[in-house]
């Protein structure tokens, strides 16, 4: 009996590929993503540093430079949060683009592995077809000898 080969193995495995390449372009936009809120995190920290600092200050007589550099820096942080969260808009874009590319190729590969299934399945009915034929003529060859009276050989 012929053993079952699936024609399109290699249009199979070449979608598996680019399958696990999407995955693995997904996993660094997340990493990427993880890192943007990490610094958004940590500036939002700083900030908030920052104002409990001035607070602290309140009733204090500062410099017109210490004033200046305080608020500069609290203006500079600002921006930067405002970089980053526009930043991470882009990267969650990005992710949902990058979602659905590997959702696509998901679907192209199980189309594919159904496809393989339903073809072995039929396979393995004609090669159970195949071999209840030769049965029934065996089967049919020694009803037809024992009705003659003629001997069959062992063998077949």
């Amino acid at each position: 009996m012929a053993a079952f080969r699936f024609r399109l193995g290699s249009v199979l495995r070449h979608r598996e590929r680019k399958r696990e390449d999407r995955r693995v372009e997904l996993r660094a936009i997340e990493q990427a993503k993880n890192n943007l809120i990490a610094e958004i995190d940590g500036f939002e920290r700083s900030f908030a540093g920052q104002r409990r600092e001035m607070e602290g200050q309140e009733g204090k007589v500062l410099s017109i430079a210490e004033l200046k550099l305080g608020a500069d820096f609290s203006q500079r942080l600002l921006e930067r949060i405002r970089e980053r969260r526009a930043a991470l808009v882009a990267v969650e874009q990005r992710a949902a683009a990058k979602r659905e590319e590997l959702l696509q190729a998901d679907r192209e590969v199980k189309s594919l592995e159904q496809l393989r299934g339903k073809l072995k399945e039929r396979h393995r009915l004609e090669e159970d077809r195949e071999e209840q034929k030769l049965l029934d003529e065996v089967g049919q060859r020694r009803t037809l000898g024992v009705e003659r009276g003629k001997k069959l050989p062992h063998g077949e």
